[in-house]
């Protein structure tokens, strides 16, 4: 059985604030998986996995505008 991650145990495995999560879910950066019983967001290991990709990324210098293009497989 796949691991699954609520928004705040993403935040905890990143170290990334809630509010850079919900960020990047605005600009479509990161999906959720889907929705439990209660409505809740949940995520799974691809997006934790996506989320360290991200982080390293930014390490290096690239804008959030670049790191969507490499990501979606586009040149930046």
């Amino acid at each position: 059985m796949q691991k699954i991650y609520m928004i705040s145990d993403l935040a905890s495995v990143t170290g990334l604030s809630r509010h850079t999560l919900n960020f990047y879910l605005k600009l479509g950066l990161i999906k959720e998986s889907g929705r439990t019983e209660s409505n809740y967001r949940f995520f799974d290991q691809v997006v934790v996995d996506r989320l360290h990709d991200i982080i390293r990324l930014r390490q290096v210098g690239c804008t959030l505008k670049q790191i969507k293009a490499l990501l979606e497989g586009k040149r930046p």
